[in-house]
């Protein structure tokens, strides 16, 4: 099996319900916007990732197919609509007849590179799991298999400690792979460090953020080093 034979899967909450935790900066609206940009940027990056032969997206947004449609991704509706680890099972059941490796990576990464992604699927070679953790919260920012029935996705609180209990269980070797490029979400207020604190090229998130002046929302200057949001 080789590179080419490797999929995205992208799984995405409706734009109405996104970012709740943000709901002290944000209003729903710019919670939604914010979400549909970061979406564009992980898409971007992902059809921008040689190795990969495809992208698939999960959901039951119409506004999301529509962006997926802009990257060439293929769409699987999500009818029940009973969380992101549904959602993901619902991918992974649709593209385990053609035996594809699949690379499971939510729609809120917008820091994580193609030469990020790139190395995950390289990972894929040397073992049958790769984990990705996110930086601060436990949980996991990307899960790749070589078979979409190895495990069940278990995303969430501490999910990447699961993911590796899984895995042992299964007797499944995994890789694990710190990313300051995936490792990275927006998913609370202090998430917004690392781009307050870089000059990071975020593409359509970083234009959002600019539009909303989000430095001024917490109350300090266009390039400031170091910041605490707490």
């Amino acid at each position: 099996m080789d590179d080419s034979e490797t999929w995205a899967l992208v799984p995405v909450k409706r734009f109405s319900q996104a970012k709740s935790r943000l709901g002290d900066i944000l209003v729903a609206t710019e919670r939604a916007k914010l979400a549909q940009a970061m979406l564009c940027d992980v898409l971007g990056n992902l059809r921008d990732t040689r190795s990969l032969a495809g992208i698939a997206v999960v959901s039951a947004d119409p506004e999301a197919f529509a962006i997926a449609k802009r990257f060439g991704a293929a769409m699987i509706f999500d009818e029940v609509e009973t969380g992101v680890n549904a959602a993901v099972q619902r991918g992974l059941d649709a593209l385990q007849p053609y035996g594809r490796r699949v690379l499971v990576v939510p729609a809120d990464i917008p820091f994580a590179r193609p030469e990020d992604f790139e190395h995950v699927i390289r990972l894929l070679d040397h073992t049958p799991i790769v984990l990705v953790p996110a930086l601060y919260d436990g949980g996991t920012n990307a899960l790749a298999m070589r078979s979409p029935d190895m495990l069940e996705p278990r995303f969430g609180e501490d999910s990447f400690r699961a993911h590796r209990a899984l895995a042992r269980q299964r007797q499944l070797s995994c890789s694990v792979f710190k990313s300051h490029g995936i490792g990275k979400d927006i998913d609370c207020p202090i998430d917004f460090g690392p781009y307050l604190i870089s000059s990071q090229n975020l593409g359509t998130t970083g234009s959002f953020l600019d539009e909303l002046r989000i430095a001024e929302r917490f109350g300090i200057d266009d390039h400031p080093v170091p910041v605490r949001l707490f």
